[in-house]
């Protein structure tokens, strides 16, 4: 059969995502085809041709906080360097700018999930307002020596957010003598600006939610008082108690880490005693989830014959095998805002220290105990 060649078609050329061509079909069939389309790099000065604007007017526009603008140049070249997948350069920036646009945070462990969700609004802060992070953890949880910031000094970081200080830390005094700007986190020092959650409010709840519930024979499981968290929330417990009528003394406090494996070990302290507490007041979630799991173990039922409290509300305690009653710390918050202070230091303003608001969260823990008391 004779094929008529007497006409032939234009060909139509298909693109793919990502701008290539793959292939040219024609009346032959497809057949692949060189994509001849310009594949530089996008650079600002290819999105400030395409808008019509100066390098610089992009570059203002990129370097700003992403937050709401009624600026429409400033959307389009936004939108258009989304479109785009425009990367900036990093290295060429901070040699033009002179700034690395980079924050330290210096933590004790992100196996930990308080610190993991206190970084994560940190780091998710640090976006919005145009920043990076850098993490340097300690090499061991009572690490004084301010040598475990010293790698992000030398990236040349603009400022330290703190969060693994304690009693005897040598660090903020080194970056102070240092004039690197630096804000603490979770943890307070007296001499230092900090962002923190009001644990002795925080302890001060705990004791009202228990005391309404009868309780007087009460043991508390606290790390040292070298961490402001732990002893914060003690001290405002034992205030409230005190206040209510309820004097804790010293031999009733346990001392434990901030772990699962401190709590278990707590509560093989108080299988020992001769008559156990009607109640636990446990100054870390982690902490009461392994006094949870002994003390089931050992055939005692929370809720019923111990209740038990915990602090900070992280994602485990609604789901042990009994729902932890606990005070709920807006940890998220609390990384975001520090990064705004830090970076209200770092543009030369004199912030004030914060201390945000946590809340009870009654759950089967104790609710047994406080329904025979209503």
């Amino acid at each position: 059969m004779t094929k008529n060649l007497g006409t032939v078609s234009n060909p139509i050329r298909a693109h793919s995502g990502g701008g290539k061509l793959i292939r040219e079909i024609t009346d032959d069939g497809e057949r692949p085809m060189e994509d001849k389309r310009d594949t530089s790099p996008v650079t600002m000065a290819t999105l400030a041709k395409r808008v019509g604007v100066h390098v610089s007017t992009v570059s203002r526009a990129l370097q700003e906080p992403r937050q709401d603008t009624n600026n429409r140049t400033t959307l389009m070249i936004r939108e258009l360097a989304d479109q785009l997948d425009f990367q900036p350069d990093a290295t060429a920036s901070r040699l033009r700018t002179r700034r690395s646009r980079l924050i330290g945070v210096t933590v004790p462990s992100l196996t930990d999930p308080v610190h993991a969700i206190t970084y994560e609004g940190i780091d998710k802060q640090a976006l919005s307002r145009g920043y990076s992070t850098m993490l340097s953890m300690s090499a061991n949880l009572n690490d004084r020596s301010p040598s475990r910031a010293n790698n992000l000094i030398r990236s040349r970081v603009e400022g330290i957010i703190i969060q693994d200080t304690f009693e005897g830390d040598l660090l903020p005094e080194t970056l102070r003598k240092r004039h690197i700007p630096h804000v603490m986190c979770l943890r307070k020092n007296d001499d230092e600006l900090s962002v923190a959650v009001d644990d002795l409010l925080g302890g001060r709840l705990a004791a009202e939610h228990l005391a309404a519930a009868g309780h007087t024979e009460i043991a508390i499981i606290s790390p040292d008082s070298s961490v402001s968290t732990g002893r914060d929330r003690v001290e405002g417990f034992r205030r409230r108690m005190l206040e209510l009528g309820t004097k804790i003394d010293d031999s009733r406090i346990v001392p434990a880490g901030f772990d699962i494996a401190s709590g278990q070990r707590a509560a093989e302290t108080l299988l020992g005693w001769p008559k156990l507490p009607t109640a636990i007041f446990a100054s870390n979630d982690l902490t009461a989830a392994g006094i949870m799991f002994r003390l089931r173990e050992a055939g005692i039922s929370i809720g019923r014959d111990v209740a038990l409290v915990g602090y900070n509300d992280i994602e485990i305690s609604k789901h042990l095998p009994v729902p932890l009653t606990t005070i709920a710390s807006p940890l998220h918050e609390v990384g975001a805002r520090s990064l705004d202070t830090l970076i209200e230091v770092i543009e030369g303003r004199v912030p004030d220290s914060l201390q945000l608001t946590p809340r009870l969260l009654a759950r089967e823990s104790t609710l047994a105990f406080v329904t025979l008391n209503t």
